[in-house]
């Protein structure tokens, strides 16, 4: 396959998540977080057969010399990943919660920061901080049922903002 046929491959498979992802933004919640906790548990089982195989693999004379340690990291992994597949919608409440806090924490830090800045602002300046903390408020209040669909159909819009962009971006190239 050339090579200019790749950039046509990623934008129809962006365009195609993109289209999924605003057609069907609840269930696809449930597949990303699948898709999190294979990426965490793949290498965590990796690395837990590969210790194993060392270590069976030796003597006892060998075991005793040896450097190598039980592997805490691969088998936090393991287990993260496990618990992420198993609890997925428990993971996306804690992140919906953790991101409303940043929310409402940075637009009060902003309002604060307007009001004790020496020049006097106008009251425009409020309003995107305003928003800011009234969204963290709004989400914090009910979690699970505004965020996540409001994040995928967000993506969605972006993975086909982003396909319109490199299909500009082809033309301009192909010309």
């Amino acid at each position: 396959m050339k090579a200019t046929y790749y950039p046509i491959i990623r934008i129809v498979f962006t365009l195609i998540v993109g289209i999924f992802m605003i057609i069907s933004p609840s269930s696809i919640l449930s597949y990303i977080a699948i898709i999190i906790g294979l990426l965490l548990l793949i290498p965590g089982i990796v690395q837990l057969l590969r210790y194993a195989i060392i270590r069976f693999q030796r003597n006892h004379r060998d075991r005793r010399n040896s450097s190598i340690k039980f592997p805490v990291l691969p088998t936090a992994c393991a287990v993260t990943g496990i618990l992420i597949i198993v609890f997925w919608k428990e993971v996306v409440k804690i992140f919906s919660i953790v991101l409303a806090s940043s929310l409402l924490l940075a637009g009060i830090y902003e309002i604060m920061m307007i009001a004790r800045s020496a020049n006097r602002n106008k009251l425009g300046y409020y309003v995107l901080p305003a928003l800011l903390t009234l969204l963290g408020v709004f989400i914090l209040i009910n979690p699970l049922d505004l965020l996540p669909n409001v994040i995928v159909i967000m993506f969605g819009v972006g993975a086909i903002i982003y396909c319109i962009n490199e299909i500009i971006y082809l033309a301009r190239i192909g010309k």
